[in-house]
């Protein structure tokens, strides 16, 4: 095993009861210590995959190099991406070692780790050394990661050239700049996140220097932060810089819309950027920055990866595997052949990448990357309803921003004192 890593991130143990609306035991199962076949070399796993791979051509072509390499059959179930963690949960809750591997989101991370249902990763420094730190810490707990980060999705600033000369450098130059931008026909600043507005205020809060919870699990993103996220985005909308009802709009949507010329700038997925290429040309697509709040440029990262499961009998099969779908070289794979974010930065300088992409979209790309935030807690469905159900009304300027931190951060605490977390 490598030397355990320095982090702040436990394994949360709580003594309450989760509410009925959660879909994760926290107590009574932890799972077994059973050994058997972990540490045998099986010449088979079962692989959960979030999707058919006809939609996943790079992990498609990831399994074939595995398979091809090691002489390891992936036996993949491709569960639709709705129904993948109920499946997992259901599997996982009776303890049966039919799942060997999955692909999931780090958001599932706290929960999965916090029941015991994954098995820590014996991954060595030198494989994970070469993710961003924070994405290293975002799934790490005690020291081992539970998740070998595979491809993800973070923040990245578009604009059109054909209307946007110079682009805003800072959240204030958005505001100046956004009412010359808009027309009428066109909005001056549009985010992807929408229909999931806690998307849109995770970015914010982060690019104001805050985060959701302290080191003692506390929900804090009412203070200051928070205040200075839900205060820009009160005031694009006031200004007229992004449209009405911006909590309807969607990462298609929003996408279709850049395309269509109805946005002038656009907060957005990473894939954006190479589907404006592809839609315009390389001369009208922009790509820059993240407009810098008060505490920086840091984007919302939503990273996918490789977990194993605590109760597979094939362990060691299994330790392969997400160590192999994992490497720099199946990593830089997937992007070449899917167009996934790569989440090893020094991959934006291969020339197989260069290549294939502009240079200064994968600069910027890099940049975001290396400064993406997240965080994963317990319970982070049913949080995230809770945020998203008192800031919604709130960024459609029918309920005080203020008071709906304070009503989201006042259901949260409640929360984790029932579960016994605080």
């Amino acid at each position: 095993m490598p030397s355990k890593r320095h982090s702040r991130r436990t394994v949360m143990k709580t003594t309450g009861a989760l509410s009925a609306t959660g879909i994760v035991g926290i107590t009574g199962c932890l799972g077994d210590d059973s050994e058997a076949n972990d540490g045998e070399m099986a010449d088979e796993i079962t692989f959960y995959n979030a999707g058919s791979l006809e939609f996943d051509p790079g992990t498609e072509a990831n399994i074939g190099r595995f398979q091809d390499e090691t002489g390891i059959t992936v036996n993949v179930n491709e569960v639709p991406w709705a129904n993948l963690k109920t499946s997992l949960t259901t599997i996982f809750n009776s303890q049966s070692p039919k799942v060997d591997a999955f692909n999931g989101p780090t958001w599932w991370l706290a929960d999965f780790v916090n029941a015991g249902w994954l098995e820590p990763l014996d991954l060595s420094d030198d494989h994970m050394d070469k993710f961003p730190d924070s994405l290293v810490d975002l799934v790490t707990f005690d020291g081992d990661p539970y998740m070998a980060p595979e491809f993800g999705k973070w923040g990245s600033f578009l604009y059109d050239k054909d209307v946007v000369d110079t682009p805003p450098d800072t959240w204030d130059e958005v505001l100046e700049m956004g009412p010359d931008l808009s027309d009428g026909s066109r909005a001056g600043f549009g985010f992807t996140w929408a229909d999931k507005s806690v998307f849109t205020f995770k970015q914010l809060i982060y690019q104001a220097g805050g985060s959701l919870f302290n080191d003692d699990n506390e929900p804090i993103f009412a203070g200051d932060a928070g205040q200075q996220a839900m205060e820009f985005i009160t005031d694009l909308r006031d200004e007229g810089i992004i449209p009405d009802g911006i909590s309807s709009m969607g990462e298609g949507p929003v996408g279709d819309a850049f395309i269509a010329g109805e946005f002038a700038t656009v907060e957005s997925w990473t894939p954006l950027g190479s589907r404006a290429i592809d839609e315009w040309g390389e001369e009208r697509v922009g790509s820059a920055k993240p407009p810098e709040g008060p505490g920086g440029r840091a984007t919302f990262q939503d990273t996918n990866g490789i977990s194993i499961s605590a109760f597979s009998e094939r362990k060691a099969a299994a330790q392969k595997f997400a160590e192999f779908m994992t490497t720099r070289e199946s990593c830089k794979n997937n992007m070449l052949v899917e167009g996934n974010p790569c989440v090893v930065p020094d991959v934006y300088e291969d020339d197989e990448i260069q290549d294939e992409y502009p240079s200064w979209l994968l600069e910027d790309m890099k940049y975001n990357l290396e400064h993406a935030a997240s965080e994963t807690y317990i319970q982070q469905p049913q949080v995230d309803d809770y945020i998203d159900e008192q800031i919604t009304p709130a960024l459609l300027g029918e309920k005080d921003p203020q008071t709906a931190l304070e009503d989201a951060e006042a259901n949260v605490t409640r929360l984790y004192q029932d579960i016994g977390l605080l």
